[in-house]
């Protein structure tokens, strides 16, 4: 014990007063991570993963049909929600559209409004074969056209362009 005692002064001697504040500051230091940065760092994890949940839920979320929606909506408002579906089918199969043109089509019968959707985006064979087939599944939805074409026979990218067009009746 009294070699103890002996070591402590003789340390004291040794690290002198810009030692012993060096330690005092280094002990803050530890403190100071111990009971700030860890909690923190744990804190963003669980935020990191409640980001991550919700990406995925926004990336996979079902694509709302446009008949299912509700009877008292426009023309218009129902367009906009295919248009939703059609770019929510295209990201659950991991295409990307970066472009997207429409245009509304006048029709002889004033109870019926037609779009035009024309979209382009690159992709594999699978994709966009699962993509059409899904996207034929919404009511009121034609396929007109599908243009596949790729830069070389080695490639497995596709560059796909559809035409489709998009049938809905107006509010009387």
């Amino acid at each position: 014990m009294t070699r103890w005692i002996w070591e402590l002064r003789r340390a004291r001697w040794r690290f002198g007063t810009f030692g012993w504040l060096a330690l005092l500051l280094m002990m803050m230091a530890a403190g100071v991570a111990v009971s700030e940065i860890l909690p923190m760092r744990a804190d963003l994890a669980r935020r990191t993963a409640e980001l991550s949940r919700r990406e995925a839920q926004l990336v996979h979320a079902p694509p709302p049909a446009p008949d299912v929606v509700g009877r008292a909506m426009t023309a218009d408002q129902r367009f906009s929600v295919f248009l939703h579906s059609f770019h929510a089918i295209a990201g659950q199969h991991g295409l990307s559209v970066p472009q997207v043109t429409y245009q509304a089509v006048a029709e002889d019968e004033a109870s019926l409004r037609r779009y035009l959707v024309e979209g382009t985006f690159t992709g594999s064979y699978l994709q966009v074969r699962t993509f059409v087939a899904d996207l034929r599944l919404l009511r009121g939805v034609r396929i007109e056209r599908v243009a596949l074409s790729r830069t070389g026979i080695d490639k497995t990218q596709l560059d796909a362009r559809i035409k489709c067009s998009f049938l809905v009746e107006t509010s009387p």
